[in-house]
């Protein structure tokens, strides 16, 4: 399996900073940017076109919901937020993971695995449509 690219977005720059140091750890992981509002990760999505984002619900000038409202490319999504009051509307969006700050490794690990899983499945899932056509 080719690396999953990765967008980090979070207006926090030590919470960007920690997440990498973290994600260094998982060889399937390539961390292509961050962000630190909804506007630059509106613009690096379409010029970077990662395969997911970790992706903060709080942020300057679009919220992480804004963001994936206007969005029509599927990318997935683990959110990270200090409030738990987001988790049912984050549900809405089908994310992979919702993860509370301060993230720890226990929960990085399951967030990662998920999305290495979801991944593999949509990419065999467009193989074998390809192979149809």
């Amino acid at each position: 399996m080719k690396k999953i690219k990765l967008l980090i977005v979070d207006d926090v720059k030590l919470i960007r900073v920690e997440l990498k140091a973290m994600l260094a750890n998982y060889p399937d992981i390539d961390i292509i940017g961050e962000a630190n509002n909804g506007l630059k990760a509106k613009e690096m999505i379409t010029e970077l076109k990662p395969d997911a984002l970790f992706l903060d619900i709080c942020l300057p000038k679009l919220t992480g919901f804004e963001l994936l409202d206007g969005m029509d490319s599927d990318i997935e999504v683990v959110f990270i937020s200090s409030y738990d009051k987001y988790m049912p509307e984050a549900q809405k969006y089908n994310a992979t993971e919702f993860l509370m700050k301060p993230i720890k490794t226990e929960q990085l690990d399951k967030a990662v695995r998920k999305l290495i899983y979801n991944i593999s499945e949509k990419n065999q899932y467009l193989k074998e449509k390809e192979s149809m056509i």
